[in-house]
């Protein structure tokens, strides 16, 4: 299949010698994939994600002290997951994670080779190549700013932060304040590129370059995920990134 060019580093976190030794061999088969660490426990695998940029996790559950999923809750950023058990219990309780895939030992080469081609496929839909797209035509919208107002393209636009009776509309480079609420900028702006994500951020989903079932980035910033969005959230963001996939 066609992906990026760009390698993308891996971490085993496994407390089993023998499982470490099966994928670190089966990672450095594949070309796209690098291996920059191993980890035998939560503590050793928060070492390395401190010291590399992490793409990819071949997490087990059952670790000593904390376990997998709690280890993901305590994430700032989650890099994409493939769970790897003995367990398959945890299958359904994976999906709140937001994994990649759920891999149960011992594991053949052609579950984690159905593995690598899911994160290939995520890290390629998850590419900042989506903002190289033809931009879509629309009309500026009105922002009131006190006693005046500015014009300006909703896809110039990456989100807007609510301030009680203020709207705080951030550009690339630059912000400003509307007299406004988050509701009213919502119904104005063009419901193909904006998201809802929380009660207090609506996101340009053009902008988002990575995201979490927590959260999405945005030029540089973490924005958070409302519970109540979650599931909308999740579903329009695949949707979004499959169709600009669609499109190249």
């Amino acid at each position: 299949m066609e992906t990026s060019c760009r390698r993308l580093n891996c971490v085993i976190v496994e407390d089993e010698q023998p499982a470490q030794w099966v994928l670190s061999s089966y990672i450095s088969q594949v070309d796209q994939l690098e291996l920059v660490g191993c980890a035998f426990d939560a503590t050793e695998a928060f070492q390395l994600l401190e010291q590399h940029q992490v793409d990819v996790l071949f997490l087990d559950i059952n670790l000593p002290g904390l376990t997998g999923f709690d280890m993901l809750n305590t994430l700032k950023y989650q890099p994409m997951v493939v769970f790897t058990t003995a367990f398959s219990q945890y299958a359904l309780n994976s999906f709140e994670y937001n994994v990649v895939d759920y891999l149960i030992k011992p594991i053949t080469r052609q579950q984690f080779n159905r593995a690598v081609e899911r994160v290939i496929e995520r890290a390629d839909l998850l590419n900042l190549k989506t903002q190289m797209s033809e931009p879509e035509d629309f009309e500026d919208v009105e922002i009131k700013i006190g006693m005046s107002s500015e014009w300006v393209n909703p896809a110039q636009i990456a989100y807007l932060q609510s301030y009680g009776n203020y709207v705080k509309v951030i550009l690339e480079g630059r912000s400003v304040m509307a007299t406004s609420s988050t509701r009213k900028m919502m119904e104005t702006l063009p419901a193909s590129i904006f998201l809802q994500i929380h009660k207090s951020f609506i996101v340009n989903k053009k902008y988002i370059s990575s995201y979490t079932n927590n959260d999405v980035l945005v030029l540089e910033k973490r924005l958070p995920i409302g519970i109540s969005y979650k599931q909308a959230v999740m579903s329009a963001i695949d949707s979004s990134l499959n169709e600009d996939n669609r499109k190249k």
